[in-house]
């Protein structure tokens, strides 16, 4: 059985042209035709990241664009406040901890969010050098307020710094308009292409808070800016993941950004009317992120394995919780290519899985919730109002 993967956008995901793309050919990165792709992808990201500043490109996971920030802006003794709600929130306190910065971590409940009086309170208190934050928590489902407080760390003096992984052509993010200095993403998020690639996005304000004398490193923001005026890199980058973005991009300008927006909007109010019918509970009371949707498992011992048992039985995967939440939760993933229909297979699976267990009470709630969520938001003008009638 193939099994498709409904948290990360895996091979059996990735659109069949941009997986062309990425075999199709092989390009020498000093090649004219390297550039032609350098450019290429270089002015599609800086529509998404919505920036006129330039975007740097890293051969690696988003890891090591998020390590590839803190190298290039943290000196040794730097105070930087790092505002945490889960698992990848409390990831930059401890990258800023290995490269000796002094931490102020400001930490909030998994599942919920920042309270902007108190994040200006700890601005305030602590006047740090940098604030660190992440838009999409991908650990709770929880998206966070990036343009209120990127203000407030504005208004503070501090360089900006915004996990923007699972947001990046998935839902509204602007770089320029919030005052970011630093955001980043990577080829197997929003993109909808293989791992292998991350990018940096410099915000045009942001380049003097660029350490100056980091010396020779894989990481070093300028020795990659200065490549990229060349529109290359220093080092070999992983090519075939680049000729998919290119391909990827292509496909998110044909669709337009703004219905790519919409239709991750349409998908995550359609998976969460489908969980809800399941009678399980949404998880954050926060705002929720568009990449993902995450519901309670009921606290009974018939949930266990519940989530492990979709691909052993159906070949669909989705997510658990990640520490505390372990065993907690479940999360599934609509991100990249996905239309809200994809989603009805995976609420199927869950619904008859509960019902085995015990834990439902009819099959189909799901399918008619998420078929009455979508077509109240895309039926033509007046027939959702006619359907209404007559079913009266």
């Amino acid at each position: 059985m193939r099994e498709i993967d409904m948290f990360t956008p895996g091979p059996a995901r990735i659109p069949i042209g941009v997986r062309l793309a990425s075999v199709s050919t092989v390009l020498h990165h000093r090649s004219p035709e390297f550039r032609e792709l350098y450019g290429r992808i270089h002015e599609g990201l800086r529509g998404l990241f919505r920036t006129s500043g330039e975007v740097l490109m890293l051969p690696s996971s988003g890891s090591g664009a998020l390590e590839a920030v803190v190298v290039n802006t943290v000196t040794p003794g730097d105070r930087v406040l790092v505002l945490a709600a889960g698992k990848y929130g409390r990831r930059w306190a401890e990258l800023c901890r290995t490269h000796q910065a002094e931490v102020r971590l400001h930490e909030v409940p998994d599942g919920t969010t920042f309270d902007p009086e108190a994040v200006r309170r700890e601005l305030a208190a602590h006047r740090p050098r940098h604030l660190f934050l992440t838009h999409c928590e991908t650990s709770t489902g929880v998206a966070h307020d990036v343009a209120g407080l990127a203000e407030l760390g504005r208004r503070a003096g501090a360089t900006v710094v915004v996990d923007s992984m699972t947001t990046i052509g998935v839902e509204p993010f602007l770089q320029d308009a919030w005052g970011v200095d630093f955001a980043v993403t990577a080829s197997h998020k929003g993109l909808m292409s293989p791992p292998g690639a991350a990018f940096v996005s410099v915000g045009k304000q942001a380049w003097h808070r660029v350490r100056p004398t980091l010396g020779y490193s894989y990481w070093n923001f300028r020795h990659l800016r200065e490549s990229a005026l060349d529109r290359t890199v220093p080092n070999t980058p992983p090519v075939a993941a680049l000729l998919a973005v290119a391909a990827g991009l292509d496909l998110i300008e044909a669709e337009g950004l703004e219905n790519v927006w919409e239709r991750h909007a349409r998908c995550a109010a359609v998976c969460r009317a489908g969980l809800t019918a399941l009678g399980l509970e949404p998880f954050p009371r926060a705002p929720q992120a568009a990449a993902l949707s995450v519901a309670l498992l009921p606290e009974d011992r018939r949930a266990e394995r519940l989530v492990e048992q979709l691909p052993e039985r159906f070949g669909l995967r989705i997510a658990a919780g990640q520490g505390g939440l372990k065993g907690r939760i479940l999360r599934v993933g609509h991100i990249g290519a996905v239309a809200p229909l994809d989603l009805l297979p995976v609420l199927t699976a869950l619904e008859l899985l509960l019902l085995e267990r015990g834990l439902a009470d009819e099959p189909g709630r799901a399918a008619a919730a998420m078929a009455a969520e979508l077509w109240q938001r895309t039926a033509p003008a007046g027939a959702a109002r006619r359907v209404a009638a007559g079913a009266r």
